[in-house]
């Protein structure tokens, strides 16, 4: 339950820095900017964490499903990228502090299956958050192209959270 708050309170801290970055966006529009803002900060942290598994996770699953994050945000942040040099927006260079200190507590547990299972929700928590924030951009965002972004990248969001959830399922030992 702790790292399920520690992960809900990085989203909710990553969504107020993007909230309070400040470049100027094609459209002029606040929301679009955010969205493309946070996906990067998420999707780069997202790379790190299946980098990470790679090396620390005991589970062949937990393991496979780093590789498949690593590949697809991989792509995904590129196409992002192309988008926000097109609409002249700044994208950050790094993940959050807050990303960054919750990978730093999951890798204390490296080599370990507590490892997997923290890594497997927080996973979970970021692809639920991240597809709800792809739903807001969807439904709400202004810019044409970055709504488009975001519907043609949802389908990928949701195969990692269906791979994270029959990870947790598949996971020996779990309550």
């Amino acid at each position: 339950m702790r790292m399920r708050h520690r992960a809900g309170t990085a989203v909710a801290a990553l969504a107020l820095a993007a909230a309070s970055a400040g470049t100027a966006l094609a459209t002029e529009c606040e929301h679009d900017e955010n969205f493309l803002t946070t996906f990067h900060q998420g999707g780069m942290a997202e790379i790190a964490a299946g980098k990470d598994a790679a090396r620390h996770a005991v589970l062949r699953c937990t393991k496979e499903t780093g590789e498949v994050l690593v590949a697809d945000h991989t792509r995904l942040d590129d196409q992002l990228r192309a988008l926000a040099k097109r609409l002249n927006v700044s994208l950050p260079s790094s993940t959050t502090p807050e990303q960054q200190q919750e990978m730093k507590d999951i890798t204390k547990r490296a080599g370990t299956r507590g490892y997997d299972t923290a890594w497997l929700k927080a996973q979970e928590t970021a692809h639920v958050a991240t597809l709800k924030l792809m739903d807001d951009e969807i439904s709400g965002g202004k810019d044409r192209e970055v709504r488009e972004d975001a519907r043609k990248a949802r389908p990928y969001i949701a195969r990692h959270l269906d791979l994270v959830r029959d990870c947790v399922r598949k996971s020996p030992g779990k309550s």
